[in-house]
């Protein structure tokens, strides 16, 4: 396995980019949400599915492609048991994915992400690392170590579903805000259990956000670190 050095900024695009060939070939984006990485392998000239459990963020996909003309199949399904035929991807990703996956199914994940991959194809997972200013600013609302930990295990583990680790990249995004209320105020769209958590423990959530933060050009600023695993389907 290739080992990162420093984490150097990037963006999940750029990194898939330079992993992944894309054009002619078919690629599944597992708990795609409101599709954009989706629509990233699509505009790559892949042909694209994305699938997610919720309905909300599907119906939101679907508008945003139509609205870039990307003809991209989305489906209401669970990476844990998927309604494809085996061996039918060149490309599968799970980005910032794997982890929302329950725990004790993770495994089951990787097993069907390994499935559905033609032999020699390509498994791309993205995952916040649970380290770093950004997590340790945002720990009280979102602290997600065990689950981010948990998933980075059943990615370790997955050598029994035929799939080998051949890279491995880390690299880290630069995020701001005017202010800790902008942020509050996003993380409050993310449902009621983050609305309780900034009701209940607001104050020390500003005083932490602030304190982490550096400031540039006038707004709060923090690095946040992801790897990605890069695997083939053997």
């Amino acid at each position: 396995m290739e080992q990162a050095g420093q984490a150097r900024y990037a963006s999940n695009t750029v990194i898939a980019g330079e992993l992944l060939e894309l054009k002619g070939r078919k690629a599944l984006d597992i708990g795609c949400g409101d599709g954009k990485f989706t629509r990233f392998l699509a505009r790559s000239g892949a042909a694209t599915t994305g699938i997610d459990v919720n309905p909300v963020p599907l119906a939101r996909a679907r508008i945003k492609a139509a609205e870039e003309k990307l003809a991209i199949d989305f489906i209401e399904a669970h990476g844990e048991d998927m309604p494809f035929g085996d061996a039918s991807f060149d490309v599968v990703v799970f980005s910032n994915s794997l982890h929302h996956v329950a725990p004790d199914m993770m495994d089951r994940a990787m097993g069907e992400a390994a499935r559905v991959l033609k032999p020699g194809g390509l498994l791309y997972v993205m995952e916040p690392v649970a380290e770093g200013p950004y997590f340790e600013a945002t720990r009280l609302i979102n602290d997600e170590r065990e689950v981010r930990n948990k998933a980075r295990a059943a990615i370790a583990a997955s050598g029994p579903h035929g799939l080998a680790q051949i890279k491995e990249v880390m690299f880290q995004a630069l995020r701001t805000w005017d202010s800790f209320d902008e942020f509050a105020a996003e993380q409050a769209e993310r449902g009621e259990k983050r609305r309780k958590v900034l009701a209940e423990h607001g104050e020390a959530m500003r005083t932490l956000f602030e304190d982490t933060a550096r400031r540039e050009n006038g707004r709060l600023a923090f690095d946040q670190v992801f790897r990605v695993n890069l695997l083939r389907r053997r």
